[in-house]
């Protein structure tokens, strides 16, 4: 049961990572799904430590921060290290979007209220 769950974080990880990874690659930078997702937490991490930190500041050094990961990691430039935190932040948007029309309409049509859409 325990091997369930650990795949199922694992896969929540991956799914989670597709915004970053799709505008990685969208921009030529150099990664794959698995350090797609490890970047993803541990830009979380980064900016949970800087916000904790620096209650004023902390959404501009978090930004910085992130950058610089990004144009680390993915061995971008630093005008596509922006790019691609604006990008993943647009996939992101697009993609709820989009999985709250596939998702919401299956599940209202399963309560009968199609006719409603």
């Amino acid at each position: 049961m325990n091997l369930v769950y650990l795949l199922i974080i694992f896969f929540v990880f991956l799914i989670s990572a597709l915004p970053l990874h799709l505008a990685v690659k969208f921009l030529g930078g150099r990664t794959t799904i698995i350090k797609t997702a490890f970047i993803n937490i541990l830009a979380a991490i980064l900016v949970l430590v800087i916000t904790s930190f620096f209650n004023v500041w902390g959404s501009i050094i978090s930004f910085i921060a992130v950058a610089i990961l990004y144009r680390e990691s993915f061995k971008l430039k630093w005008w596509k290290a922006f790019l691609v935190w604006l990008f993943e932040g647009i996939f992101l948007v697009l993609l709820t979007i989009l999985s709250v029309l596939i998702f919401g309409t299956a599940f209202l049509a399963g309560l009968g209220i199609s006719t409603l859409i």
